[in-house]
């Protein structure tokens, strides 16, 4: 459990985590890092202490000193310099691996692949996350650390199963222990095999019982100093689900949360979207989103200015503060072309804490990420089968410039939801059986869930619903089949003149691909669904490609590619299909259009903000007593928003005269609203229940402030 000691500095603190290489250990002047820190207007710098090397005078047997370390001791030097200038030392350390002399030793406390072989990194051995080196060794140099030095705050890094991309652990501690677990050996690699779901799920369970563990040693040593061990979230599932990182299980036994967004081969939302997660699973905790200066696997090479301005615009603009990770900067070869605009940004949000910090989303739309459809229906191919479908909605919500919170799947209860107009479950498909009750009385109570795919067909492990959602809300049961791998069809238009098809003036029909899940609707219904299957238009079956001459519609069903159903007070609409993933991987704003009509489509609903002009922007609004703050972020720039090998912001598009309307805020009163980053005023004129103004540039990013009083 959390400590009760008041970390409340976390919750708006500016972080640097400072990596020191080995080498460093001679050289590092501590004046000119306390100075380079207070240069990007920290409140706090991480830096490595202990772990796979000792950068003090250790007395643990087997935690080497640093070989160029003298008799130095960097901790009590940095400390030192860091306190004149106000800033807060935060110790980094890294159990992940070891060095020869103590694996010949203690044998057993580390990684054996399935040949009893060890796993070695740069000359080093790789540790097992339940042997003696994390257990006991790591729980001995934390407390060594801890009451030697006041530190505020305890970073940990690739505290995991399988860092650095190494292979999955046998050693005797891992195979006794999911024995005792389970009752059987450690399985190959198979999704079809529920002992390989039971391991999976194991090793979320094993990481949180360590960062359990130290918990309670640091709060019994130093109750002050924040437990803030790194995770991450959704684009880098590669790495968290081999590694055991899931925040719903670690965050009970932290201080704080700190999720990374390092790599750029990721979607540019990934910040945001971590932002959004952390925001809403822990708000009463602080910490932040760590992005890189860096251009992995380059790290001595600058990730451009525009993108780094977008990449943390996206963070403070959730109300969470980004942090800053820098390695090798006095690395006698540095690209040092991005440190100042980095300054410049970071203390902007500094100057403006105020106005990001201590609010609550106004949003009225909530997406569910569910770890547990990303492992146990994603299975070999997690991208495909589900977070390209997660990926598609977060795209429809910016597309729409609809403001939207982000919904841990774990986490679905009435009091969460009740906060909410519409949830959009992107092929939630495993969800478990308290998750479908509170989102069926969600429903009851007047609420609208909107759902595609599979979404509710499963629990957390992949066993199928004795009811699943869709019958519990609509009454509609599956029938088995499924037609797969669809191109080249289309959804008829049979209704122009219902709501969910608004905007859609001038065509009859809209494209589709991916898999339908075919289903059987009661009650006999006789109306005709707003969008029909159209079947494959195409030479052969499953090609996707016809001859011009012979590319003819020749059938259009009367197979419903959306289900409307009332249900109680509220409302299910539901697409037995994949529009947010065909729409995410194709880039057709179409399927994003539909998908905002139907999240609209709650009732009661009226539009928080309205954006209008070109771009593609992100837009959040966060309120509190006094105040209503609507930040947009840029996504407007050359290049593909898709994964895989796209490139690299140099430059964002600068988008001009944007026209806003902002749901006034009860007791607002004024005739204008401030822009943090612009540093000036602009006119606010109220027409009815909205606010009218103009943003004149958006470059990276801006806030728009309504002071209310």
């Amino acid at each position: 459990m959390t400590s009760h000691i008041d970390h409340s500095w976390l919750k708006q603190a500016l972080v640097m985590i400072m990596t020191l290489r080995e080498g460093d250990a001679a050289t590092w002047d501590v004046e000119k890092m306390a100075e380079f820190a207070k240069s990007f207007s920290l409140d706090a710098l991480g830096f490595s202490v202990g772990g796979i090397v000792a950068f003090y005078p250790t007395q643990v047997k087997h935690h080497p000193r640093a070989a160029t370390l003298g008799d130095r001791d960097l901790p009590a030097e940095m400390i030192a310099a860091l306190k004149t200038r106000g800033i807060r030392p935060i110790a980094r350390i890294d159990p992940s691996m070891a060095s020869r002399q103590l694996y010949e030793e203690r044998p057993e406390w580390f990684v054996q692949d399935k040949t009893g072989a060890p796993v070695s990194v740069h000359g080093h051995f790789i540790t097992c996350p339940n042997g003696g080196y994390y257990r006991d060794f790591m729980m001995r140099v934390v407390e060594e650390m801890l009451t030697r030095y006041p530190f505020d705050g305890l970073w940990a890094n690739a505290a995991q199963f399988s860092p650095w991309h190494t292979p999955r652990c046998h050693c005797a501690a891992c195979q006794s222990k999911f024995r005792a677990r389970t009752g059987k050996a450690i399985p190959e690699e198979n999704w079809g095999d529920e002992t390989w779901r039971q391991y999976n799920e194991w090793r979320y369970e094993c990481i949180a019982e360590w960062n359990a563990e130290v918990q309670a040693l640091k709060t019994r040593v130093r109750p002050e100093c924040a437990w803030i061990p790194l995770s991450q979230v959704a684009e880098s599932w590669d790495h968290s689900r081999v590694g055991g990182w899931d925040l719903d299980y670690t965050e009970p036994h932290q201080d704080g949360i700190v999720l990374e967004a390092q790599r750029r081969y990721t979607n540019m939302f990934w910040p945001g979207l971590e932002a959004r997660y952390m925001r809403e699973l822990a708000p009463g905790k602080g910490g932040g989103i760590t992005v890189s200066y860096f251009l992995p696997w380059w790290r001595f090479y600058s990730v451009p200015a525009a993108e780094n301005q977008m990449w943390a615009g996206q963070i403070m603009a959730q109300g969470v503060m980004p942090w800053l990770h820098v390695t090798g900067y006095q690395e006698r070869h540095f690209d040092r072309r991005g440190l100042d605009s980095l300054r410049t940004l970071f203390a902007r949000f500094r100057a403006n804490r105020d106005t990001y910090l201590g609010n609550r989303s106004a949003a009225e739309v909530a997406l569910v990420f569910s770890r547990h459809s990303l492992d146990n229906f994603g299975h070999q191919d997690p991208t495909g089968r589900y977070l390209d479908h997660f990926r598609g909605a977060y795209n429809a919500m910016m597309d729409q410039r609809i403001p939207f919170d982000i919904v841990s799947g774990h986490r679905i209860t009435a009091e969460t939801l009740a906060r909410y107009r519409t949830i959009m479950l992107p092929n939630a498909a495993c969800l478990s059986e308290a998750a479908l009750a509170a989102l069926e009385g969600f429903v009851k109570d007047g609420g609208l869930v909107v759902s595609t795919y599979r979404s509710g067909d499963f629990d957390e492990l992949g066993h199928p619903h004795a009811e699943p959602l869709l019958h519990r809300l609509a009454g509609v049961t599956q029938t088995g089949v499924t037609w797969k791998g669809l191109r080249a069809a289309y959804a008829a238009i049979r209704d122009p003149a219902d709501p969910l098809l608004a905007g859609f003036d001038g065509t009859d029909l809209l494209p589709v691909a991916g898999d339908i899940v075919f289903v059987r609707t009661s009650d006999g219904e006789q109306r005709v669904a707003p969008i029909t299957l159209i079947p494959p238009v195409e030479g052969e079956v499953g090609s996707g490609i016809s001859v011009p001459e012979f590319n003819v519609i020749e059938h259009v069903t009367d197979y419903p590619m959306v289900i409307d159903r009332a249900s109680g007070s509220g409302r299910v609409i539901h697409f037995p299909w994949q529009p947010d993933l065909i729409g995410f991987r194709y880039g057709l704003r179409d399927l994003f259009q539909l998908i905002g009509n139907a999240v609209k489509s709650a009732s009661g609903w009226s539009d928080v903000v309205r954006v209008h002009g070109p771009g593609l922007v992100d837009v959040t609004v966060l309120e509190r007593n006094d105040r209503l703050v609507v930040s947009l972020v840029n996504f407007s720039s050359p290049g593909s928003f898709n994964t895989g090998q796209r490139r690299i912001i140099q430059e964002l598009v600068p988008l001009h005269a944007l026209a806003l309307e902002v749901r006034a805020p009860e007791g607002f009163t004024g005739n204008a609203a401030r822009l943090v980053f612009a540093e000036r005023d602009v006119p606010v004129e109220r027409r009815g229940d909205y606010l009218h103004l103009t943003l004149p540039r958006l470059d990276a990013m801006e806030t728009i402030e309504f002071r209310i009083g």
